[in-house]
């Protein structure tokens, strides 16, 4: 019995500590994925690395480079513009802003819109972007001096003279590419190796992007443009503080006309740019140069925050599905009682019609009746009035033939005898002399 007893509860113990391995396994597995995580974006970019990422987009005029490198901080939102821009592409730069204005996407990547081919190059190559985004959160700082250092590299090669549709100044030794035409905005495409002279990181060659079949025929020395892109749209709320090495942002509304960089650094509310979590859902970066650098370990007020932003969109999408629903619901009633309107209306429409239709024959057989009626009578009236023969010989059958005989004998002339016509005559003629025989 003892034996037994021992044997249940060495098995009883065992299963426990089974199932104590089996619940923290997880937990160390993802302690260890973030460790990883931590490890892989912690890595500190070099100069070479730096330049081989920046090579095709350090050329770029500066109001659309910070757009570039804001919104590689977001490259799933990048993905969502990008498939929202290829299902609309029939609409302008003006209107698809317009219309994307109610997504809950970064202002710099709405304003990636009105470039469709800068947005779906992010997108196609998102191991580079997602690079960027992490280099540019990292060391802000030494990003914008590799920008600068590949644009004195091109400088000193030449390149910089053949921008058609740029405006290249120097500002303590900083330079600054702006486009030439207020309000509107080339995108140039240029070959890295080709512009930028001897590249100086032999195991690094820069990245390269192939032209677009849209930039070969506007080419001038080196240099390919897009078409133009006319800005009437939020765009002008971003610019680079070269001195400070940082960008600087303004409120993000009413900006669709052109601001001088001067005009948004000198601007009352112009302050850093600063990163947003909630927008880089699923890739938290570890190292962020506004300020400490958040434990990958125990990220529990980040992981809430995220999870509160999943629950309330989860909550708004709930909502809209059941006003949507309640709207067909009463869309569908309001449906049926039209149609039960429309029904009663043609059940009644019918009944007048029916009702008007057997007034008309009972009027019609009425007037029959009393044609028939006047008919009648007027036959008899014309009947008693004009007897025939045969009537008057059917109404009288009682007279014998020897009745006939003697009114037919009646009716017919007398005949007189020749001596009597003889003695008429003679006495006629007496008496006519005696009446002329005169007076004595």
């Amino acid at each position: 019995m003892n034996k037994f007893t021992l044997a249940r509860h060495s098995l009883l113990i065992s299963t426990f500590i089974g199932t104590l391995i089996l619940i923290a396994a997880p937990a160390v597995l993802i302690t260890d994925a973030y460790a990883q995580e931590g490890y892989n974006e912690a890595t500190q970019y070099s100069e070479a690395e730096l330049a081989q990422m920046l090579a095709p987009i350090a050329l770029y005029p500066d109001s659309l480079l910070t757009h570039i490198l804001i919104a590689s901080t977001y490259p799933l939102e990048i993905v969502q513009a990008n498939r929202w821009a290829a299902a609309n592409r029939h609409l302008d730069a003006r209107l698809a802003i317009k219309k994307a204005g109610d997504k809950n996407w970064d202002p710099s990547v709405i304003a990636l819109l009105a470039f469709p081919n800068i947005l779906n190059k992010l997108s196609d190559d998102l191991v580079w972007t997602q690079k960027l985004g992490n280099a540019f959160l990292q060391d802000e700082a030494g990003l914008l001096a590799g920008i600068q250092s590949l644009r004195q590299q091109a400088d000193q090669a030449g390149s910089l003279a053949e921008m058609q549709y740029m405006s290249v100044t120097r500002v303590d030794q900083q330079i600054i590419i702006e486009s030439a035409q207020k309000e509107i905005i080339y995108v140039p495409y240029y070959n890295p190796i080709v512009v930028y002279g001897h590249w100086h990181w032999y195991n690094y060659p820069p990245v390269y992007w192939t032209a677009h079949p849209y930039y070969a025929p506007r080419r001038h020395g080196h240099f390919y443009w897009s078409s133009a892109v006319h800005i009437t749209f939020n765009y002008y709320f971003s610019t680079f503080n070269w001195n400070k090495h940082h960008i600087l942002v303004i409120n993000h509304h009413n900006s669709n006309h052109y601001r001088h960089r001067k005009q948004i650094m000198t601007s009352q509310g112009a302050q850093r740019w600063h990163y947003k979590p909630q927008h880089r859902i699923g890739s938290q970066p570890q190292a962020h140069n506004n300020g400490p650098a958040p434990s990958r370990l125990q990220p529990k007020n980040e992981r809430q925050h995220i999870l509160d932003n999943k629950n309330s969109k989860l909550r708004n999408r709930n909502k809209l599905t059941d006003s949507k629903n309640n709207d067909s619901r009463l869309n569908n009633r309001n449906k049926l009682t039209d149609n039960k309107k429309n029904d009663s209306r043609l059940n009644n429409r019918n009944k007048l019609t029916d009702s008007k239709n057997n007034d008309n024959r009972l009027y019609n057989r009425n007037k029959l009746t009393d044609n028939k009626k006047n008919d009648s009578r007027l036959n008899n009236r014309n009947k008693l009035r004009r007897p025939n023969k045969q009537q008057i010989g059917n109404s009288e059958p009682h007279i014998n033939k020897k009745r006939q005989s003697a009114v037919h004998q009646r009716d017919k002339p007398v005949r007189i005898p020749k001596q009597m016509k003889n003695q008429q005559r003679k006495s006629n003629s007496y008496k006519s002399k005696q009446n002329r025989a005169p007076k004595g």
